[in-house]
């Protein structure tokens, strides 16, 4: 902004000329003359910076490190306007780290307030300031440090669900949802707090996933629900009365896996076909990575696929039930009866992985890192799919299913149970 402009006239009178402010005018005593010029530049100059006073520094600052973020909590008073600054490393500065890599700000925090998309393992600094009512930002917070890592070392019960069993979780980028016996759906925005939701069904449903903006849940005598706003659920024709365990995805296209080799296919979730797998034992689970598709089933089943409609069975090694699998960017992981673990770079060739646990494990995810989950409320994580730690859950409630969204992992299973890592 320019400063004020001050120019005397007929040596008794003073205007001050401002961008966007009128001219003032007036005719002065002599002796207030030098006062008053002095006195209307201050005025009219406080008047064009709006009139606020610099805000103090914000208070109560902490940082708390989550799964590829960290979460900001102070606080905050309701006429000031709140901002974050960020950098990696052991320190930031308003505005001299502009130019450093990585370096973040935003306008308009609330507390809590979290810093997303972070690298685990990277340590951050954060510091705070506030402006009100159009004021420059005041002076800055003391630096604070915090470095990311992943969830899932420590788990939290929330509130019970009931008597019930819940068998599967999915995240849709905003909501969770959970299925389970008798045609129970819960939905939730931060896998704590649960609200229960009308399915139109008794069927138990055993799995559900989100795929083109649709929830797909399935289920006992072939049922399929499908869902796109969480509220309304509409009973689909799966054309099969085989019990149905589980509901993946390969490419944007459906896979579920049911009983006597049972695997449908389907691209909009309304109309499945039956694929010819040629087994007749139960198929738990399903997953796909680059145009290739595995299912997983009872006796260490493991079938493949590059086009969902012709499979083949390939040797797992294991006499075991394989009830999950999973894959990151580069390897499939299979989990199941007895604490077995299974890893693949291609879905053809698999290894056998040490648990270090005899659990039984029925669900398994990646996000940050693979997270396993099963019998007596077993929980095993593993950055790699190889090397696996075993973290307390703090129930002994058999576990389910687990999905990761906002940061945290949701595990479900019986009795109601729910917890979150994060």
């Amino acid at each position: 902004m320019r400063a004020p402009e001050l120019c005397f006239h007929c040596d008794w009178q003073v205007q001050a000329r401002v961008p966007g402010v009128p001219g003032i005018l007036g005719r002065l005593n002599p002796m207030k003359r030098i006062f008053s010029c002095v006195s209307l530049a201050a005025a009219v100059f406080v008047a064009a910076c709006g009139g606020s006073s610099v805000p103090s520094v914000p208070q109560n600052v902490s940082v708390t490190p989550g799964d590829g973020r960290v979460v900001m909590t102070f606080t905050q008073e309701s006429q000031n306007t709140y901002w974050v600054f960020t950098a990696p490393g052991s320190t930031v500065s308003f505005p001299g780290s502009s130019s450093t890599a990585g370096y973040k700000s935003v306008r308009g925090a609330n507390s809590p307030h979290p810093v997303i998309d972070l690298v685990n393992g990277t340590q951050y600094a954060f510091i705070m300031a506030a402006s009100e009512d159009g004021s420059k930002v005041g002076d800055t917070s003391p630096v604070l440090t915090a470095t990311p890592r992943p969830a899932g070392a420590t788990w939290t019960a929330g509130t019970s669900l009931g008597a019930i069993s819940v068998n599967g979780v999915v995240f849709d980028g905003t909501n969770f949802v959970a299925v389970g016996a008798g045609g129970a759906i819960f939905t939730s925005t931060d896998a704590i707090a649960w609200t229960a939701a009308t399915s139109g069904t008794t069927s138990d449903l055993n799995g559900i996933a989100f795929v083109n903006s649709r929830y797909v849940a399935v289920g006992a005598n072939g049922t399929v629900l499908t869902s796109t706003d969480r509220v309304s659920w509409g009973l689909q024709g799966s054309g099969t009365t085989e019990t149905l365990f589980g509901i993946g995805q390969s490419g944007g296209t459906l896979i579920a896996t049911g009983t006597n080799g049972t695997v449908l296919t389907s691209s909009d979730s309304s109309a499945w076909n039956r694929a010819t797998t040629g087994v007749t034992r139960t198929l738990y689970a399903a997953t796909g990575l680059n145009g290739r598709a595995v299912v997983t089933g009872a006796g260490g089943t493991l079938l493949t696929s590059t086009d969902l409609s012709s499979w083949q069975a390939v040797s797992s090694g294991a006499s075991a039930d394989l009830r999950g699998v999973t894959v990151d960017t580069a390897k499939f992981v299979a989990v199941g009866a007895g604490g077995a673990i299974l890893s693949s770079a291609d879905g053809l060739s698999w290894t056998a992985v040490a648990s270090g646990t005899t659990a039984s494990l029925a669900a398994v995810t990646f996000a940050s890192q693979f997270v396993a989950v099963g019998a007596s409320g077993t929980v095993l994580t593993s950055l790699d799919g190889t090397t696996w730690l075993n973290p307390s859950s703090g129930s002994t409630s058999s576990l389910n299913g687990v999905f990761f969204g906002l940061g945290r992992y949701s595990a479900v299973g019986a009795s109601g149970t729910n917890l979150t890592a994060f």
